[in-house]
């Protein structure tokens, strides 16, 4: 017998004509996303590039979250793979091929849900994503990097998938710590030909309330 369903007001919770209280919920696969950005010029050590931190005057090409450092209000995620897309392009500004590489080996990407819980940590190098484009065009002088494998199945899982909730604050930062003179006494920290941007992606298993 079909029965009438009453909202609440609580997201994702009716009621029906009895009083008793239901919870429905929708799951999908996808991503939260965000982008940040260096400016041409010399990588200072120590600097950072923090995603997931500021959303203002971003559009849905650059993030799909409205929180500093959380995810969707009502929302549940169970993560089960991450990743830094380094942007072949930035606007009308075409990265440099060169700049990519120099990055991915030196920067650091840490990732942590809360200030203490670190989930993973390592070289750029370590989190392709298994998007962008790739191949080559015919114009002159120019061709497009591939910037990883182009089968998201290729990258990595986490070994112990992790749950977040919109009450968990992420952090998800790209480091530039110094080269130690006693590793290479010649080498320096890229200089960015243009600007360069990340996105910095989270994909799992997400839960929604209907509404």
């Amino acid at each position: 017998m079909n029965q009438t369903l009453f909202p609440t007001d609580t997201a994702g919770v009716f009621m029906l004509p009895n009083g008793e209280k239901v919870q429905l919920l929708k799951y999908r696969e996808d991503d939260f996303y965000d982008t940040g950005f260096k400016a041409a010029g010399a990588i200072t050590a120590g600097s950072k590039v923090e995603l997931f931190k500021n959303q203002t005057g971003k559009g849905l090409q650059h993030t799909n979250l409205t929180t500093p450092r959380r995810i969707t209000s009502d929302t549940e995620m169970i993560i089960n793979r991450i990743g830094v897309l380094p942007a072949q392009a930035f606007g009308n500004e075409l990265a440099k091929g060169g700049d990519i590489v120099k990055c991915a080996y030196a920067g650091v990407l840490t990732f942590k849900i809360g200030r203490e819980r670190i989930v993973s940590e390592g070289p750029l190098v370590k989190y392709p994503t298994g998007l962008g484009v790739t191949g080559s065009t015919t114009e002159s002088e120019s061709s497009y990097l591939s910037v990883g494998v182009p089968s998201s199945a290729a990258t990595p899982s986490l070994l112990v998938p992790q749950k977040i909730t919109d009450k968990d604050d992420i952090f998800f930062d790209i480091n530039f710590p110094d080269i130690e003179s006693s590793f290479s006494a010649t080498a320096n920290l890229p200089t960015l030909e243009a600007t360069l941007a990340w996105m910095g992606m989270l994909h799992g298993l997400i839960t929604d309330p209907m509404r």
